[in-house]
């Protein structure tokens, strides 16, 4: 079952991730580096693509907030949020739902589910989205969702809990106006804050350029049991891309800052894959 928008997205991040939670453009209250054990770049696994039960919240996935890393980030509301950076252990398969809000040209903010609970279904398909982007003052709101995260384990920036249409909700990010038309398969490098782990001996789902870079998908919107084929299904990917499927072999960890390029790639269902370092 493929995930169709009104309006093509870019998540940083993460992601989740992209969606993904990325600290986009904010003001650093402190800089020192949150211990998060190894952090490894991984994908989804395909032998477990169970879902979620609607609601659930985060007790598989223990919630841990580790607050060192702060960033001041001002919404489109005009509010100043503070975002801290929050670990979400056994994150693979953790479904949740994000939502965009527009502001024209003062850009979109990005609130999430993750990492406070999984994606309730039921509240997401009810959502009256005129109404949500009355009450914050945006000119629309679309959905970004539901999708899943590829990692074992995610650490991402987001505010404390907000209250959205009655869902606890956490605001990750605010892009500038035309950030989330990047077309298709063009590399672009978001600015964020994103511990990332994938562990080894786990299926990973790759998308490898014409020039040999190696990219990584971190959330997905293809049920994970379909991870595995979805090379065949692929109409668009550019002479000379290959998609593949890897096991690891050891831990791929990945620390991500807005001080260095994150080189990242969109494919055609709209799934993010973050360039692994040479």
């Amino acid at each position: 079952m493929l995930t169709r928008f009104k309006e093509p997205f870019l998540i940083v991040a993460f992601v989740s991730a992209l969606i993904v939670l990325g600290a986009c453009s904010g003001k650093p209250v402190a800089d020192q580096t949150a211990s998060a054990g190894d952090s490894s770049e991984h994908v989804p696994a395909v032998e477990k693509s169970s879902t979620p039960d609607d609601g659930e919240k985060a007790t598989g996935p223990s919630l841990v907030t580790e607050g060192v890393d702060k960033v001041e980030m001002t919404t489109g509301e005009g509010k100043v949020m503070t975002l801290t950076m929050q670990m979400l252990p056994n994150s693979r398969e953790y479904q949740y739902c994000e939502l965009v809000f527009n502001y024209g040209e003062k850009g979109n903010d990005i609130y999430s589910t993750s990492p406070l609970a999984r994606a309730n279904l039921q509240w997401w398909d009810g959502l009256d989205l005129e109404a949500l982007a009355k009450e914050f003052g945006a000119k629309s709101v679309y959905k970004n969702g539901p999708q899943w995260w590829s990692m074992d384990e995610v650490g991402v920036m987001a505010s404390e809990p907000v209250k959205v249409a009655g869902t606890d909700m956490v605001f990750g990010a605010h892009l500038p106006p035309g950030t989330l038309k990047i077309p298709k398969y063009t590399v672009f490098s978001p600015a964020k804050h994103q511990n990332l782990i994938w562990k080894a001996g786990k299926p990973v789902y790759q998308i490898i350029d014409s020039k040999g870079h190696i990219y990584i998908l971190q959330g997905h919107k293809i049920p994970a049991n379909e991870l595995a084929t979805l090379g065949e299904k692929f109409k668009k990917l550019p002479e000379g891309w290959k998609y593949r499927v890897k096991v690891l072999d050891e831990d791929l960890m990945m620390k991500l800052t807005p001080q260095k390029p994150i080189p990242s790639v969109q494919d055609e269902f709209d799934q993010i894959y973050i360039r692994v370092p040479d």
